[in-house]
């Protein structure tokens, strides 16, 4: 039996299936669910030399096309691209407390989160490290850029569904929606919610989950990450009391 313990876009195995049902192999299986395809669990000795080199081959594309969410699960953005992945030592942006952005400054127009039961109040447009974050993680770059997972539905400007972002988090919001702990509490990082999380303005941005420097930080680079288990509601409840 093969055990791929990744998720491969749809596409790849719709491809799988499709080539396995046309090539007859009986004794082919493959289950799907969250996190890993299993298939291929008899039978691919059985097949003619040509059947099996042709399902060998869709093997290797199936491999390669989650390449990127294999290599991004475990890599912190700096080990993987460099430095200048994402900054440039010659001809940079010049970018208020950025330093040496390698990139062009953020001109899409998002659709930022709305809610009834959000007490916040949200900037207009991505601000601070969120507008860089999204100068890549838009939605507009191809699946075989590691930039985006591949097996995600991305909606392109629209973070109408996602956590929201370039918010004030100070104490006035956690009395008001009463669910929040204050951000003069201590995180599960070695200092305060307001130190760990927060930007110089006091905000939450897309780094305050997501911790693109350091290296070994799992799944989605999320910040407190346990590779010894399931990610959990650890890092939800730095912030939320329920």
């Amino acid at each position: 039996m093969y055990h791929f313990g990744f998720s491969p876009p749809a596409w790849a195995l719709a491809v799988f299936q499709i080539s396995v049902k046309s090539l007859g192999s009986v004794g082919f299986v493959q289950r799907w669910n969250n996190n890993s395809c299993l298939c291929l669990e008899q039978g691919i000795m059985k097949l003619g030399r040509m059947r099996r080199v042709v399902v060998c081959g869709i093997l290797v594309v199936l491999c390669l096309s989650a390449l990127p969410t294999v290599v991004m699960a475990v890599i912190a953005h700096s080990d993987l691209f460099g430095c200048d992945g994402c900054h440039e030592p010659h001809n940079a942006e010049t970018l208020p407390g950025v330093p040496l952005w390698n990139g062009a400054e953020q001109t899409v127009t998002f659709t930022m989160y709305s809610s009834a039961t959000f007490q916040g109040t949200i900037d207009g447009q991505p601000s601070g490290d969120s507008k860089l974050c999204l100068s890549c993680h838009d939605g507009t770059n191809p699946d075989w850029s590691p930039m985006i997972v591949p097996d995600q539905t991305f909606e392109g400007s629209e973070l109408i569904n996602s956590h929201p972002i370039s918010f004030v988090y100070d104490s006035a919001l956690a009395s008001l929606d009463g669910a929040l702990k204050d951000p003069s509490e201590a995180s599960t990082l070695g200092g305060t919610i307001a130190e760990d999380l927060l930007d110089p303005e006091s905000k939450v941005q897309c780094n305050s989950c997501h911790d693109v420097h350091t290296s070994g930080v799992g799944d989605k680079l999320l910040r407190g990450y346990d590779f010894g288990r399931q990610f959990g509601p650890d890092l939800c409840r730095m912030c939320h009391l329920k």
